[in-house]
């Protein structure tokens, strides 16, 4: 309980100030892209070089980690594409958005400072590990379906997606992170602090952004999508997740609870905007973010709450 009232309802409060601040309109959506802008391209990608440079390779390849995330994921997306389609009827584009929205967890702008808080600065590296998953694989699969979706006609839309994901300041910072880990860099005292401040502050100014994104946003008319939806991200997610390393048998490390709680994290506000982007399920889009996010409220600190006692008592079985 001490973890809740100390870490996780400060964090939430972040989010219910930023709200404040855009309900109240002392952030204007200016205001909220300025902020977003600034985490997206310099507090983040600080924060993950960083962590990433300061990291020996061995510790940074964690094939556990991508395995077991990894292929839980890839089963939730693709059951819940599978639903989409069969019980909801939904097209091709939609039903992307659908699976995107059950399975992309918000990594960057949440989940990398609460679950530090959380687990300590150890956790760092799980959870950038499981990010690179995301971003470099996740993002990039469900583009090339929206894409294709988009050109029917038989247009090969690889190039614009490759292009795209390694222009992405995030995936740069991963990719430079490694390198300077391989090549063991080394840089002045002043440069490492600049991206420590860079860093902290990172977590911060993402979750009062979120606050002030979820301003206006709009409930779904078909609320049956948006059980399903919400289900899958903060239930059958997880349960996928813990599963996969229960059967590798690494369910009891600090890194395998790391990535357990990133599985249980409400969904990524990118979702929203690759739904606007492609004019394809923008409502829906928009209220799996708002809703996840107000019930990860209870469903994360009950999670967090639990983890342990659920670890220890299956650690016994762990082959």
């Amino acid at each position: 309980m001490a973890q809740i009232t100390s870490i996780i309802l400060p964090f939430f409060s972040l989010i219910a100030l930023g709200w404040i601040g855009g309900k109240t309109k002392i952030v204007s959506s200016e205001g909220m892209r300025g902020i977003n802008g600034f985490v997206f391209y310099f507090a983040l990608p600080a924060l993950l070089f960083r962590a990433l440079a300061s990291r020996t390779p061995s510790e940074i390849w964690q094939p556990d980690i991508l395995l077991a995330y990894g292929g839980a994921t890839l089963l939730v997306y693709g059951a819940t594409r599978l639903i989409a389609k069969r019980v909801f009827k939904l097209d091709p584009a939609c039903q992307t958005l659908f699976s995107f929205g059950s399975t992309m967890p918000n990594v960057g702008f949440m989940g990398l400072p609460l679950i530090i808080g959380l687990l300590g600065t150890q956790a760092t590296v799980p959870l950038i590990v499981a990010l690179s998953f995301d971003l470099i694989f996740m993002l990039p699969l469900s583009l090339f379906l929206l894409e294709t979706a988009k050109h029917a006609d038989g247009t090969n839309p690889l190039g614009k997606i490759l292009r795209g994901t390694l222009l992405n300041p995030v995936v740069i910072a991963i990719l430079t992170g490694v390198a300077a880990s391989i090549l063991d860099l080394r840089w002045p005292d002043g440069v490492d602090y600049l991206l420590e401040l860079l860093g902290r502050s990172a977590g911060p100014a993402a979750l009062f952004a979120i606050g002030v994104a979820l301003v206006g946003r709009p409930i779904a008319e078909n609320r049956a999508e948006l059980a399903v939806m919400s289900i899958a991200k903060l239930v059958a997610h997880p349960v996928a997740v813990f599963i996969a390393f229960y059967t590798l048998g690494t369910v009891s490390g600090l890194e395998a609870q790391a990535v357990l709680l990133l599985a249980g994290l409400p969904t990524a506000g990118n979702v929203f905007v690759i739904a606007t982007t492609y004019d394809r399920y923008i409502v829906r889009s928009s209220s799996i973010v708002l809703v996840t996010t107000a019930v990860g409220v209870i469903s994360f600190s009950i999670l967090t709450l639990y983890i342990d006692s659920l670890i220890t008592a299956l650690r016994p079985l762990i082959p």
